[in-house]
């Protein structure tokens, strides 16, 4: 996973743009540069530093541009490298005061970042250090000691850049890596949970659809343009197939009732029927009218055992909340005595409601008619579009982006501080006066290690702004301390020294505090500084000596608010890419495995329902004994299907069949959990075929067989009892049990087995 929208591909955003904002502020300093030596006449003293500047100036500019908005490659490194080259050269030559160390240190700076970071380690890292040598050589007539302590912070920089790039980008492609695992996992969810979706569909459609049909085929009385009527709807959806409606599809509500009150409702004599629907319609998300749709028709046809001679239909709402209500004046029934295995009510009115997030009441009592109420309303949108999402919160969104965030701060932070330190202590040495603000860089460099140990949790404002006074305190008064001409090189080293706390908690911390304490060092920079500024040809020429010192700080605040900005918009913009792909994978799992089911189970069953159910549609079968049979027949195929869904292949259906034809009562009593299944389903179906093949299967057909599922969590098991008992009949079951553990009595009367479903 390497293109747009990838974790690794913000990484490469994120060391572009932080590389940008740096840039940015090179180019300003160094355009200044350029200004101040043309104010002084220094061009004509001094072609190949202006010449050098400008160039460095033009190519900074470009890198900026490229770094922001489009990419950074070999190429410009290579550049990089070059231009630092002969940057160094023209100073070496030439010598202008204008061109400070600070100045110096931003051309190795920008070539040791892009040669680290851009180049093969093979030649980038040597390159690099051949940027620093160059500056050293350019320096050494200033003495070696300063000449050395000039390349600190390209030296820095470049420890930086060798460690933060490999740790974002590898952080960036485990997250990917982790990707790819959440999308397998969630496309074997959405399967799982698609199929088991299915098959509760597919159960619903054979209760209610088929089953009706098969009633209304196999009733004394029922008109035939009704048993055609249900034999199409039947035959409709069982060939719809499972496809998914378009996301964002609506369908009319009204429309949908209108067509399907009338002939619904079932009974002999047939109740009247009356409807209150709104005028003008009520769209709906096509799930949730399908769901209205299929649990008000199952309640309609429920009032065939209600003896109702009126029912009617009631629908009022709008599309963000609605309610159904189908009410019959029949006889009634106590609803605390449905059992809860009961398909009808219980899934294909209730659980219909609630699949697509609606409810649905049952109220009844015996004499006073029933009531069926569904209830639906729409989720509160977000004021963006959507179902609201919690907020995410700063380090949430950089967990996101980089993973523990702790590791690129590190990275940027702990070789400026090394460093620092090494310098700190030097300059102390020949000015004891700075052994106050040695005393407060350790203070702050141990409170900037505790903080990045505690960067991947909230640091509280009152520490944050505790800290940023006294690093703004310390950095400003060191100036009072040193002489005027000390801002040219690192004798304000406790200037530059609150880089990576200020880079630190403008990452982690809201941009307002950060900002206030960097606005009132500048401003106290200025301030003491003009009142005693370095001695310079033009006040032009003093501020470009004063400006590698008064961007230290604000070099960082850049840096970290430019990471931060660029973090916080990756994290965002990959969680959100990352929940899309999810969506899309898992949509396009479900649909995939919804259709397989659908298929499945339509096979199973198409040989001996279909057929039928289409030659009733069609007004093919004459006889109507034979007609009702036949009905009866399938129709107690489909209650062993529901019961035991998928159990019940061609072989086993035709021998349960074979032995209800020859007298044979068979009942099944089941109700399989399509949600959880708690034992291993195909075990399972397995141990069921071979019981009953065992029980039917070259036996005297028996004159009852009842097959009891326990399919819960507790004891799952199978239980078979055959009237009367027989020895053949027996043997062939313990055959069929063994090797697992069971128990089976035969006698005279019954032959009785049990055994224990094996658990997932």
């Amino acid at each position: 996973m390497t293109g747009r929208g990838t974790y690794r591909s913000g990484v490469e955003s994120a060391l572009r743009r932080s590389f940008a904002g740096m840039a940015l502020l090179f180019v300003v300093a160094w355009w200044i540069v350029v200004a101040s030596l043309v104010v002084s006449g220094s061009v004509g003293l001094h072609p190949l530093t202006s010449a050098a500047a400008v160039l460095f100036a033009g190519c900074t500019a470009a890198w900026a541009y490229r770094g922001a908005f489009v990419r950074i490659g070999r190429y410009d490194a290579l550049t990089a490298v070059a231009v630092a080259l002969a940057v160094h050269a023209a100073y070496a030559l030439e010598q202008p005061d204008e061109i400070v160390t600070g100045l110096r240190c931003m051309v190795t700076v920008t070539a040791v970042l892009l040669a680290v970071a851009y180049l093969p380690g093979v030649w980038g890292r040597p390159l690099a250090v051949v940027c620093l040598a160059a500056q050293v050589a350019a320096g050494w007539h200033e003495g070696m000691w300063t000449a050395l302590e000039g390349i600190w912070p390209p030296f820095a920089g470049g420890v930086a850049a060798a460690v933060l790039a490999p740790v974002m980008r590898g952080a960036g492609e485990r997250a990917d890596a982790a990707v790819r695992e959440d999308l397998d996992a969630s496309e074997a969810a959405a399967r799982e949970q698609a199929a088991r979706r299915s098959q509760r569909d597919f159960q619903r459609l054979l209760h209610d659809d088929v089953g009706a049909a098969l009633r209304a085929a196999g009733t004394r009385g029922v008109p035939v343009d009704e048993q055609r009527a249900e034999a199409r709807r039947a035959v409709a959806g069982l060939t719809a197939g499972a496809a998914p409606e378009e996301d964002g599809a609506e369908t009319d509500l009204v429309s949908l009732l209108s067509g399907l009150v009338a002939t619904s409702v079932g009974g002999l004599p047939r109740p009247r029927v009356s409807t209150d629907f709104p005028s003008g319609g009520l769209p709906l998300p096509h799930e949730v009218a399908a769901a209205c749709t299929g649990a008000a028709v199952e309640a309609l046809r429920n009032v065939r055992y209600a003896g109702a001679s009126h029912v009617h239909v009631r629908l009022s709402g709008d599309r963000r909340a609605l309610e159904l209500a189908v009410c019959d004046n029949g006889k009634g029934f106590s609803v605390s005595q449905v059992r809860k295995t009961a398909v009808g009510l219980q899934d294909s009115v209730r659980q219909r409601m609630t699949d697509v997030g609606g409810e649905a009441d049952v109220h009844s009592e015996p004499g006073r008619g029933t009531t069926v109420r569904l209830r639906w309303s729409s989720p509160v949108a977000a004021p963006g579009g959507g179902v609201p999402a919690g907020r995410r919160g700063r380090l949430e969104t950089l967990r996101a982006a980089v993973g523990d965030v702790r590791a690129p701060l590190a990275a940027v932070c702990l070789p400026y501080l090394a460093v620092m330190v090494v310098v700190a202590v030097v300059r102390t040495v020949h000015m004891p006066q700075m052994v106050a603000h040695l005393v407060w860089y350790a203070a702050l460099t141990a409170a900037t290690c505790i903080l990045l140990g505690r960067a991947h949790r909230r640091i509280s404002a009152k520490v944050a702004a505790v800290l940023l006074v006294v690093a703004t305190a310390g950095a400003v008064s060191s100036l009072l301390v040193i002489p005027p001409e000390g801002i040219t090189d690192y004798r304000s080293w406790p200037i530059g020294a609150v880089t990576p706390l200020l880079t630190l908690l403008v990452v982690v911390r809201p941009l307002r505090q950060t900002a206030l304490a960097l606005a009132c060092e500048e401003a106290g920079i200025v301030i003491l500084v003009a009142a005693d500024p370095p001695a310079a040809a033009t006040p032009t020429g003093a501020v470009a000596m004063a400006l590698p010192a008064m961007l230290a700080p604000a070099m960082g605040v850049v840096m970290g608010l430019v990471i931060r900005r660029t973090l916080v918009t990756l994290g965002g913009a990959v969680l959100d890419a990352h929940r899309h792909r999810m969506v899309v994978v898992a949509t396009e799992s479900a649909a995939r495995a919804r259709a397989v089911q659908h298929r499945r189970r339509l096979a199973e069953i198409d040989e001996q329902v279909l057929p039928f159910l289409r030659s009733v549609a069609t007004g093919e079968t004459h006889d109507p004994g034979a007609l009702r049979g036949r009905a009866d027949r399938l129709a107690q195929s489909i209650r062993d299907e529901l019961h035991l869904p998928g159990v019940f292949d061609r072989p086993l259906r035709e021998l349960v069949g074979g032995a209800r034809e020859s007298g044979c009562v068979v009942t099944v009593h089941a109700h399989a959990d399509l949600d959880v299944p708690p034992v291993d389903a195909a075990a399972r179906t397995a141990l069921v075929r071979s019981v009953l093949s065992a029980a039917l299967r070259g036996q005297e057909t028996p004159a009852e067989m009842v097959l009891s599922i326990q399919d819960g969590a507790r004891q799952p098991g199978l239980s078979l009892v055959v009237m009367p008992g027989d020895t053949r009949r027996a043997d062939a079951l313990r055959a069929a049990l063994e090797p697992g553990t069971y128990t089976l009595e035969d006698t005279a009367d019954l032959t009785w087995a049990e055994v224990s479903f094996r658990r997932s």
